[in-house]
């Protein structure tokens, strides 16, 4: 009985941490105006599980700014949720393309997982 509690215990801490919980990402305050808050609405979207809308959002933001790493970030975890796994790729490379620095697109766990060879 107590390998199997064991062995149950391993199972569930190794199934644990494979997962990466990520958020979306908040563009700077000086970004273009109306991208900003569309993102900013997809953001809360998205805290309110309205995934959907969130997708939506994102979409807008990237029409009026289609230079923002966070956008493209934002929109390839929204494609990430939806198992759209060549989205999610292209999405994350170009969020690292447009990154400008960003430390959480290009330290991003996800993203490492996606792009990945």
């Amino acid at each position: 009985m107590k390998n199997l509690i064991l062995i149950l215990l391993f199972t569930l801490t190794t199934t644990n941490c494979d997962k990466i919980k990520e958020t979306p990402l908040l563009l700077p305050a000086a970004a273009e105006p109306s991208s900003k808050m569309h993102n900013d609405r997809g953001i809360k979207y998205f805290h309110e599980g309205k995934y959907l809308d969130a997708l939506i959002a994102f979409t807008q933001a990237r029409v009026a700014d289609g230079t923002a790493g966070e956008i493209y970030f934002n929109l390839g975890l929204m494609q990430h949720m939806k198992g759209n796994q060549e989205k999610t790729k292209n999405l994350f490379k170009q969020a690292r393309q447009f990154a400008n620095g960003n430390k959480k697109i290009l330290e991003s766990k996800l993203i490492e997982k996606h792009l990945a060879p």
